[in-house]
């Protein structure tokens, strides 16, 4: 979890941002299992960040390590 800043200052609103950080950080190594990449976990956090508007077999086959037509 990478957590650089807190953009609010009340109680509950630092536990929602911990919250949410937390998820991200399972939804990316939940990536990584599903697809059996060797790839590090900011690999697949770039790659997710850069694709995540694009279909999801691209971005499954750069988690992937294939090569994207």
């Amino acid at each position: 979890m990478n957590i650089k800043k807190f953009y609010v200052q009340s109680e509950q609103a630092v536990h929602n941002q911990v919250y949410i950080a937390m998820i991200v950080y399972c939804l990316n190594v939940l990536a990584q299992l599903n697809t059996k990449s060797k790839r590090s976990y900011l690999q697949i956090s770039r790659y997710l960040k850069v694709a995540l508007w694009k279909p999801e077999q691209i971005w499954v086959r750069k988690i992937q390590g294939n090569t994207v037509p």
